[in-house]
């Protein structure tokens, strides 16, 4: 039995929590961009089982997988490149000595959702209650929907961790698979860094380095290599045929819709890069466990497009659209407010 102390505890615990359910709902039902999510369609159950089930069916982007060296399965249009030496041996120290083999794969680690329309989630198929980027002083700007100009874009990023096997409970034995479940680690309305080019300079200093013509003139390489394999990882500045890596914000003011969501996806993957959320997971560095890697490895992660149009394969960082990838996915009838990726990594790893 409660006692009257603990009975008033609990009245007020209830109190509160209804208290702040009823808010959030009347915040939802007020909020400009809530209702612009819901009535662009985004911000429904619909869209979030469309996503879930399309990264689900597309999960054959992990190959080819490569053992001792060996590609051991692949598929037509999944690209790779090699990252490791010939050896097909490794040894680790760490925490016991231990020999293993070499195994490569791509694996698919995360959401990546760019949205014109603030607190839209559509992998949750709902809107969440944030503070807009007009409430946030000195930091935003005018940022309550998609009002971009023809060749200026903003995009809030969020960052939803989806380590698929472990969800779906598969090879949970397998040491070179992410472990853990579903989450949501990072919400760009709520950073300020995110929001003004000046504050973002915190994170890029350097980006002072690259800002000149023949830093820029340079990209042109990248942006052929990328159309051809991979980028160019020395050319860090650059993201091939999407433009500049520089600054990690929301601005972004080349190309396309379908182009530009695809830049600041990289920016925001850059950016966790930076502030030592993401890690290093390839190369014989990463045989025995992720290690920092503060400026980012293009080559390292492929992007595959979920929603509104999905795509059959992974697209390498700085590929043009106008190469395969791109085709139908800026039709009149596609909404070109929010877009859904899936992030895959390349994964070298000494098995044992």
């Amino acid at each position: 039995m409660y006692g009257g102390g603990n009975r008033r505890v609990l009245r007020r615990t209830l109190s509160v929590f209804l208290t702040v359910v009823l808010a959030i709902s009347s915040y939802v039902r007020a909020s400009p961009a809530s209702a612009m999510c819901v009535a662009s369609g985004e911000g429904t159950p619909a869209t979030a089982v469309k996503v879930w089930t399309t990264a689900i069916s597309t999960i054959y982007n992990i190959f080819p997988i490569k053992i001792g060296g060996v590609t051991i399965v692949s598929f037509s249009g999944l690209e790779d490149f090699s990252s490791v030496g010939n050896m097909p041996v490794c040894i680790c120290t760490d925490p016991l000595p231990r020999i293993g083999i070499k195994v490569s794969l791509w694996e698919p680690i995360a959401f990546i959702e760019t949205t014109k329309i603030p607190s839209c989630f559509p992998s949750l198929g709902m809107s969440v209650p944030l503070p807009s980027a007009q409430g946030q002083t000195g930091f935003g700007g005018q940022d309550e929907g998609p009002d971009d100009s023809a060749n200026h874009h903003t995009y809030q990023v969020h960052w939803i961790k989806f380590p698929v096997f472990s969800v779906l409970e598969l090879f949970l034995d397998f040491v070179c698979l992410e472990k853990g479940g579903v989450d949501l680690s990072y919400i760009a309305e709520v950073d300020p860094l995110w929001q003004n080019d000046v504050w973002a300079s915190i994170l890029n200093p350097e980006a002072i380095l690259v800002s000149n013509p023949i830093a820029q003139m340079a990209c042109m390489a990248d942006s052929a290599a990328a159309n051809l394999g991979f980028p160019l990882d020395f050319l860090w500045w650059c993201l091939g045929s999407w433009g500049s890596l520089y600054p990690f914000t929301k601005s972004y003011s080349q190309g396309s819709n379908l182009t530009a969501q695809m830049g600041v996806s990289v920016r925001m993957i850059a950016k966790l890069h930076r502030q030592m959320m993401l890690w290093g997971s390839v190369g014989e560095a990463g045989l025995c466990g992720m290690y920092p890697m503060p400026i980012l490895r293009k080559s390292q992660y492929s992007l595959l497009p979920l929603h509104p149009v999905p795509n059959p394969v992974r697209v390498p960082i700085g590929r043009s659209e106008m190469i395969q990838w791109g085709s139908g996915k800026e039709a009149p009838l596609v909404n070109h407010h929010v877009y859904v990726n899936a992030v895959y990594r390349k994964r070298d790893c000494c098995a044992f």
